[in-house]
């Protein structure tokens, strides 16, 4: 794998930041070990106290350039999440769901 980039989607709206920003650098360097560009939206957004459609805008854009989707387990309970989800089946990018399906 020659440097695909990655985006990770999981909740982050009602979340407390500093954990939430621990859970998604953890899969970053994860991710990072198995060769990938990573776009982490914590980084991305870099602002908490964001606008929720200001950021879901940022992040849209910013999976516009990756390669491929790293889904954390608790997307199933964000909605931006899903609207990733959604737009990465729309652009035929790669998605995993665990680190085990990453050759």
């Amino acid at each position: 794998m020659i440097n695909q980039t990655i985006y990770i989607a999981g909740k982050v709206t009602g979340e407390l930041p500093e954990p939430t920003a621990e859970k998604f650098k953890n899969m970053q360097i994860e991710l990072e070990e198995k060769g990938f560009d990573v776009v982490n939206p914590i980084e991305v957004v870099d602002n908490s106290n964001e606008n929720w459609y200001t950021a879901i805008g940022i992040c849209l854009d910013a999976l516009e350039s990756c390669d491929a989707i790293f889904m954390l387990p608790c997307y199933l309970d964000s909605k931006g999440s899903k609207i990733h989800l959604k737009k990465a089946k729309e652009m035929g990018i790669q998605v995993y769901y665990k680190l085990e399906e990453i050759i």
